[in-house]
């Protein structure tokens, strides 16, 4: 038996202790340092351009070309085409080669980068670039911090070069597509320019002229880079470049994506992130500002919560249950499924903010998820209402209903396109847990239809009003009845008590 027990150890000192690849994001979630910017399985993004290649080929380098059309989406696009602007140091080989293998060009090359660059580094704007630089080369080790460990090789030198390159690039973007440039006008007063002017406006003609597929590019998770690194640029050039231009450089970013959907709710409008809140870019920005906050957060257990026993049922089996749809925007943030009880309790009402799919949806959602996913200090709003859409959108009459009920509006998609969408949207939240909030939703949805209020007065509706034709006879039946009623009860007083003259 000795020797049983001598080999047993020996086998288990040979065993690796470490976490599964699965569950190491759950270390992340007491750690502040844990990574926010991630690639894309090379699967994914092989089948992403494949699928666009069509579309991508159409792109030319000039900036006088026709505006690309940003609203085509191609099923499984899960790591995205960047078309205008490749930023961050897993998109650096694609912006440096002038063609590529994968994809088409870009519209804004390298060549272009080291020319906004240098645009910006004129006596006029004053940008320090051998000062950046040293700056880059000493928080190497941050700016590695905030993407996946060894997902990129690359010495300091290239990614201190990387990150002037691109960070004047979303910069410039930024400035362009910001919302309060209708306030000062100051990209219109450098095109005034008589000496600035021209260089202006060749620099700046592939953004202005692709602003939703920018806006688009930017918030893809592989095409990030740090925040930080933004607001240091924009500090060497707030007296400038930015002049006469208050906004902190938060404000600006977040401002960029008002027209992108979905949108900001009317309570959360020009508000930004409290000072202790830390951004860790773009797409984090645009994540805080479009989920509800204080709810749908994770902790560690969260990670024994599994799918819930009574999940949320499809729209049309609400209808039947006595439960009706209500559009609403909770504020702050869109993406909020809320159950509420009305009428003592009887009647339930499940609010669901309006959904505006364009053709971008499918990829900005992927994107959300993905960093819900991968990223869970974020917490799990996305994910949250995309699992509930789906399991509302479970068939097109589902679909129907909630377009009627205004919750599905202003898309072009038919009903089956819409129910393909969230449910092929599974893959990227597969194997995932709930949080607190959407165990709490499905749990009072399934009491509310459990508890004998409910289901009397369903067995009610349903024994005696089965159909809608049948129910519009027993009303108007019922309306006919209570109209003589009176007028024979009115003929009897007055047989009684005559008018007198």
């Amino acid at each position: 038996m000795e020797k049983v027990t001598l080999k047993i150890n020996q086998v288990a000192d040979g065993v690796s202790l470490s976490i599964p690849p699965y569950f190491r994001r759950f270390d992340r979630i007491n750690n502040e340092e844990c990574p926010s910017i991630f690639m894309w399985p090379r699967r994914q993004v092989a089948d992403a351009v494949a699928a666009a290649a069509p579309m991508l080929m159409t792109a030319a380098q000039t900036p006088s070309q026709q505006p690309l059309d940003h609203t085509s989406s191609s099923r499984g696009s899960t790591g995205g085409n960047v078309m205008v602007a490749a930023v961050g140091p897993y998109n650096h080989h694609q912006s440096e080669s002038s063609t590529s293998s994968e994809s088409a060009p870009l519209l804004i090359t390298y060549a272009k980068k080291c020319a906004i660059v240098k645009f910006l580094a004129r006596r006029e704007f004053g940008l320090d670039t051998v000062a950046f630089l040293g700056w880059a080369l000493k928080n190497d080790g941050r700016v590695r911090g905030c993407y996946e460990r060894d997902s990129f090789t690359m010495s300091p030198q290239k990614l201190a070069e990387v990150l002037l390159l691109d960070g004047c690039l979303v910069l410039f973007a930024v400035f362009l597509l910001r919302s309060s440039v209708r306030e000062d006008c100051r990209p219109a007063e450098l095109a005034h320019n008589t000496e600035l002017g021209k260089e202006f406006m060749y620099l700046s003609a592939d953004i202005s002229l692709h602003m939703k597929q920018t806006r688009v590019d930017l918030l893809l998770l592989g095409n990030q880079i740090p925040f930080f690194v933004l607001a240091k640029l924009h500090s060497l050039l707030e007296r400038t470049f930015f002049t006469g231009i208050k906004h902190s450089i938060q404000k600006l970013a977040l401002s960029c994506f008002d027209d992108i959907r979905p949108g900001r709710s009317g309570g959360s409008a020009g508000a930004v992130p409290p000072p202790t809140f830390q951004v860790h870019h773009l797409l984090h920005l645009f994540h805080w500002s479009r989920v509800p906050p204080g709810k749908h957060a994770v902790d560690t257990s969260t990670i024994l919560r599994h799918e819930p026993e009574s999940n949320l049922p499809c729209a049309t089996w609400f209808e039947d249950s006595l439960t009706s749809f209500s559009k609403h925007a909770a504020g702050p943030g869109t993406l909020d499924i809320v159950f509420q009880k009305r009428m003592l309790g009887v009647r339930g009402v499940l609010r669901v903010p309006a959904l505006h799919i364009h053709g971008y949806s499918e990829l900005l959602f992927r994107n959300l998820v993905a960093f819900e996913q991968r990223h869970l200090r974020c917490g799990l709003g996305v994910t949250a209402y995309c699992i509930c859409m789906a399991r509302l959108l479970q068939g097109e009459a589902d679909a129907k209903l909630l377009r009627n009920c205004g919750i599905l509006a202003h898309t072009h998609e038919t009903d089956k396109e819409v129910v393909d969408l969230f449910r092929g949207l599974a893959d990227e939240y597969r194997d995932t847990f709930y949080s607190s909030d959407l165990l709490g939703l499905c749990e009072d949805v399934a009491a509310h239809h459990r508890s004998p209020a409910s289901r009397a007065v369903k067995w009610v509706v349903l024994q005696c009003f089965p159909r809608q034709t049948v129910t519009f006879f027993v009303i108007l039946g019922a309306l006919i009845s209570i109209a003589t009623l009176v007028n024979t009860v009115y003929s009897v007083y007055r047989f009684y008590h005559p008018v007198k003259h």
